[in-house]
């Protein structure tokens, strides 16, 4: 129990580094808040590259497509409209608009999935369902053992003493049982728990240790997970400089007072560097 709760601790923290932040407009302006903290009849700043933190529609926006293959699977993104639902956890990949939140928490697409899959029992882990084998295997065998003896006892002491019989078969059926063998296993699959933390590994439950063990293939996708999944611009190549930046600016739909949007931002050592060789093109 220790153990585990240090895990769901680690992880609640991780939740809170994690929790996503949207664009909302409070009171005439847009403020920074939390995705937790939406409620219905907000509007909602969502850009390309965001993902719909509840469902709500789309009050204003300009060439929105949306990737709904996370609800649907289809890897197509489809162009939403003015009055057009979108469901939480899809992904803008084009354009911008504010939604207005109509449905949070459970009520929302992605909330019905999660609660969909809350209902679904897990199996046991390979370790477990060994121990649940082997646990059977030492109970019939006890029990037989338990049989043989009390019928020996009655054989050889005689029923008059079938009372001192059943008592030592009951006590040497006690006695067989491995009662130690759950602590020991805990005791080692906890320390299996401590190594992995030292290596910077949570593990959330005890028994997920030995079915890691088992893992021979782990398949991972890099972008958004090992990644930042942004794109960042670190050096530009061009033999017109004013030209590159008007263009820039007038694509941005970033908005200064606010900081929301697309932001592009050039250090002044990259600049220097870019207008260096557009003079010497």
């Amino acid at each position: 129990m220790y153990q585990e709760s240090k895990a769901e601790a680690a992880l609640a923290r991780l939740k809170a580094l994690a929790t996503a932040m949207v664009w909302t407009l409070r009171d005439g302006r847009l403020v920074r808040l939390p995705s937790t903290e939406l409620v219905c009849g907000d509007l909602v700043r969502i850009e390309a590259g965001d993902r719909v933190p509840a469902d709500g529609a789309l009050v204003e926006g300009q060439g929105v497509m949306v990737d709904e293959s996370v609800l649907t699977g289809e890897s197509v993104p489809v162009d939403k409209e003015i009055g057009a639902e979108a469901f939480s956890g899809t992904l803008f990949v084009r354009g911008k608009g504010y939604v207005e939140i109509s449905r949070t928490g459970a009520r929302s697409a992605m909330g019905r999935l999660a609660t969909m899959l809350g209902g679904i029992t897990a199996e046991g882990t390979p370790l477990e369902r060994r121990l649940e084998v082997f646990g059977r295997q030492i109970a019939w065998a006890i029990l037989a053992l338990g049989v043989v003896l009390i019928v020996g006892g009655v054989f050889v002491e005689g029923v008059g003493r079938i009372g001192h019989v059943l008592i030592f078969a009951v006590a040497l059926a006690v006695a067989a049982i491995p009662e130690g063998l759950p602590a020991i296993l805990t005791l080692t699959l906890a320390l299996g728990v401590e190594r992995m933390a030292r290596r910077k590994a949570i593990v959330r439950r005890l028994s997920a240790v030995e079915a890691l063990g088992s893992v021979t293939v782990i398949a991972t996708d890099k972008t958004g997970t090992l990644t930042e999944n942004r794109m960042n611009v670190k050096e530009v190549d061009t033999p017109d400089l004013p030209r590159l930046l008007k263009a820039m600016v007038l694509a941005n739909d970033a908005e200064m007072a606010t900081r929301a949007g697309d932001r592009w931002s050039w250090r002044c050592s990259t600049t220097r560097r870019a207008s260096e060789s557009t003079r010497s093109g």
